[in-house]
């Protein structure tokens, strides 16, 4: 539950300032349940549930948490709200297919504390895919992973997500590789995507990011799955 991170690396939550931009990171991992110890599951048991995408065990597991939201809330506090903010995070930080735990279950609470600022941007992982969403002003964009290629969910993708295509999905390098972005001086962001053993390099364009209309928070699926 992060015990051993905290003692090996110190806090798990992290800020600093660079360039005009103030950068956070985030805990959304070691907030969840302790789900296997009752269940006297291993760790090969673990990962296999997680590999499979199978929520039904864990549970709504990802979480920030209210300390958390607190002290974000504390650190952005003396931030010019026109200034660029930088968010990473493991999970998205929206409601996204709660069934394979894509999500933060206090999300809405999260973007409470980002809604003054105007140029927000998170920065995750988690998804195993390429992924672009905006709800306000805060825009999300998901990483590839070095492993684990994971399909799309069946439901509820981002309409800004250009989902990418793979020449062979039963190959588990395809659909895999690594991400860079640029934050340019005027707050423009370009993604790259570089895949193993491709030469299509995947970029979301400029365009994307000036003709848009940004997602509007919906009511929430996980309600009506897990209550709490």
């Amino acid at each position: 539950m992060g015990k051993k991170w905290g003692e090996l690396f110190g806090q798990p939550n992290w800020t600093f300032d660079h360039k005009g931009v103030r950068f956070i990171g985030l805990d959304t991992v070691s907030r969840g349940p302790d789900y296997w110890t009752a269940k006297n599951m291993t760790p090969e048991e673990r990962m296999g549930h997680m590999a499979t995408l199978d929520g039904t065990v864990a549970g709504p597991w990802a979480g920030v948490g209210r300390d958390q939201l607190d002290w974000m809330e504390k650190t952005l506090a003396d931030w010019d709200k026109a200034r660029p903010v930088v968010i990473f995070s493991h999970n998205p930080l929206y409601e996204y297919y709660p069934p394979w735990n894509f999500w933060v279950r206090d999300w809405r609470e999260v973007h409470e504390v980002l809604k003054p600022y105007a140029k927000v941007t998170n920065i995750h992982g988690h998804v195993h895919q390429v992924l672009y969403n905006e709800i306000g002003t805060l825009r999300s964009i998901g990483m590839l992973a070095t492993s684990w290629p994971w399909p799309y969910a069946p439901e509820g993708l981002p309409k800004l997500t250009k989902p990418m295509i793979r020449v062979d999905p039963g190959d588990p390098y395809d659909g895999v590789g690594w991400s860079k972005i640029d934050v340019a001086a005027n707050d423009q962001l370009e993604t790259e995507y570089i895949m193993w053993g491709r030469k299509e390099v995947f970029v979301q364009s400029p365009e994307d990011h000036d003709k848009h209309v940004s997602e509007v928070i919906r009511p929430r699926i996980a309600d009506n799955m897990w209550p709490y």
